[in-house]
This record gives structure tokens, C-alpha cells and sequence, in this order.
């Protein structure tokens, strides 16, 4: 019976051409490549594997989302007597008008509601809280936690971290962003709750984290190809002797995040700019 501690470890790619007989792999030493904590035994194992990671991610953002099942804005706002039916249809003429915009802006633009109760009603329509930024510099906190470009991209702002439970608290300013919530879970390791905030206070703290120092990220502008990304990612896996790789992505960023504990390197590729969901 082996022992436990010299089981060796077989290459998580399936057509693995260096498969090697029980024998021989425990003569030799093991060395490899992590990735979202599979072993890949070599360099070309590991691209091969992060190559068809990246293409995977890139063809879930081509899908279009589905198609949510929310109560509209304007009739939960008539139902909450915040305006009444002339208001919302001369909100819903505008907005026809002019060949786009959310009933909220164009509420508040005729004077019907304000910006409170808009985030309000958002939250009863995505059954989320609504959390006082203005209250709160947490975010201030936890900020770091994900690269800022990205959280310009989804607009949105960590509020609040528990360590503890390893929750995360993550602040929208008028649409929930589900794609980069499960990007945070899978990266961070954490499990998200949602939150709105009023938009204008989402912009104002983005300004601020804009104006401190925090990190970008490390842009690989104008790679695009899957291969030459899965080729750039072994390059810094390799440079840090990483311990693992993890990649997710949404708003068409691909996400990758190189991990040498007690510290990390976050890389970002842009696949194509996402026209934003209008609800």
C-alpha cells in the first residue's frame, strides 16, 4: 500500500501527452501547475488547460442575459403611490421619445420622484437593501479587494468585508450586476450580498477611490487572442512561482488573478466593450 504522503498527483488534462507510468512518477520529482486549484504537470498543460478556460468565459459573455423576471419599475412605483398614472405615462412618452433611458431618470427628470425614492424602489425590485454609503467610508476598507478598473466597469463598490464568514458586501448604483458578483466569488472566495446605494453617491465615491492610490491591475492591452492570454498568464505564473490561478471575467474583462500568498498579481484582458443593460 503506498503511503499517503508519496501519492503523486496525476495531470488534470484529460489527453495529457507526458502520462507517466505509477512507477516513474514516483522516481521523479513533481513539480507543475496550478490552476483554480487543478494540477497541470507542464507548461504546455497548463496553457492548453487556461487557453480553454479564457475561450469558455469569452462564449458565456456573447450570450445574451436572460431575461429577468421583475416586477417593472414604473408599476411598483404607481403601486407604492409614489406617482400616479398620468406621471408614469408621461414618464414612459419621454422615454419612448427619446429612444432610450430607465422610467426612474425620466420620473425624477418631470419632477415626479427623487433620487431616493428611485434607489428605493429599485430595492423592492431586486428584493436588496439599500445600504447608507453616505453613512459608511467602509468602502474605503475594502476597495483594494478588486482591480478599480473593474469596478468602474460594473459600477460598483465593496461597502462592506466579513472575514469572519467571508461575506462581501458589494454596492450598485441602479442595476445589479450578477456576472460580476459570481467573477467576486469565484476570485475572492467569498460569498456576496448585494446592495444598492443612491447613484449619485455611487459616482461621488468612485471619484474618490479614483483620486487615492489603488491598484489597477496589470492591463494586457491588446491581447486578445485566448492562446496569447493563456501564454501571458504562464509567463507571471511562472515568474512568482505561483501556488494557484484563478480566472473569471464579465462586462468583457477576463480577470486573472496570479496568487503567491501571501500576496497576488491581478492581470486584466479586454475581449470587446459590453453596451450596459437597460431595464
Amino acid at each position: 500500500m503506498i503511503k499517503p504522503e508519496i501519492l503523486v498527483r496525476s495531470c488534470e488534462l484529460p489527453d495529457c501527452p507526458n502520462r507517466r507510468g505509477l512507477l516513474r512518477a514516483l522516481l521523479e520529482p513533481q513539480s507543475g501547475y496550478m490552476l483554480e486549484g487543478r494540477w497541470y504537470c507542464s507548461p504546455e498543460c497548463f496553457e492548453h488547460a487556461a487557453t480553454t478556460a479564457i475561450q469558455k468565459l469569452i462564449a458565456s459573455m456573447g450570450r445574451p442575459p436572460a431575461k429577468p423576471h421583475r416586477v417593472p419599475l414604473g408599476l411598483l412605483m404607481l403601486s407604492q403611490g409614489l406617482v400616479d398614472d398620468e406621471q408614469l405615462k408621461k414618464a414612459l412618452r419621454a422615454q419612448k421619445d427619446s429612444g432610450g433611458g430607465r422610467v426612474g431618470e425620466w420620473l425624477r427628470h418631470i419632477g415626479a420622484v427623487s433620487e431616493e425614492q428611485v434607489t428605493q424602489i429599485l430595492g423592492l425590485q431586486y428584493s436588496a437593501a439599500v445600504f447608507p454609503l453616505e453613512r459608511s467610508k467602509r468602502y474605503l476598507e475594502c476597495a483594494d479587494m478588486v482591480p478599480f478598473r473593474l469596478l468602474e466597469a460594473a459600477e460598483m463598490i465593496p461597502v462592506h468585508h466579513l472575514p469572519a464568514s467571508r461575506h462581501l458586501y458589494v454596492a450598485f448604483g441602479d442595476r445589479i450586476n450578477h456576472s460580476a458578483l459570481f467573477a467576486l466569488e469565484k476570485m475572492l472566495m467569498c460569498r456576496t450580498e448585494p446592495c444598492l446605494v443612491v447613484k449619485s453617491l455611487m459616482q461621488r465615491a468612485l471619484e474618490e477611490l479614483r483620486k487615492r492610490p489603488h491598484d489597477m491591475g496589470i492591463l494586457a492591452a491588446g491581447v486578445t487572442d485566448p492562446q496569447e492570454m493563456a501564454g501571458t498568464i504562464l509567463d507571471h505564473a511562472e515568474t512568482h512561482a505561483a501556488a494557484d490561478v484563478r480566472i473569471s471575467g464579465f462586462d468583457g474583462y477576463i480577470w486573472v488573478r496570479v496568487l503567491f500568498p501571501p500576496s497576488h498579481t491581478d492581470l486584466l484582458f479586454q475581449t470587446r466593450k459590453t453596451p450596459p443593460i437597460v431595464s
